[in-house]
């Protein structure tokens, strides 16, 4: 009785070559796309940017407190509360 080879283990895979789907571009950072799109505003628009960008500081910085009784905002004061 004629025995048959062993089987390997895992069937071997046929090997391709892997290539790349979409062209090379040079590499750009987050950091150097958003300067890039900096200098490409106009000053009206930049000012309109920096004013909006105080605007949420001040109100972060200084959030509204409500009074349950009252029901009318109040500036938070510095220090504890």
């Amino acid at each position: 009785m004629p025995s048959d080879p062993p089987s390997p283990a895992r069937p071997q895979r046929p090997t391709t070559q892997r290539t790349q789907t979409t062209p090379t571009r040079s590499a750009v950072t987050p950091a150097q796309a958003i300067a890039q799109a900096w200098m490409r505003e106009s000053p009206e628009a930049q000012r309109k940017w920096r004013m909006a960008d105080a605007l949420a500081k001040e109100k972060y910085l200084n959030p509204l407190r409500w009074h349950a009784a009252g029901g009318s905002p109040e500036r938070k004061t510095k220090g504890k509360l």
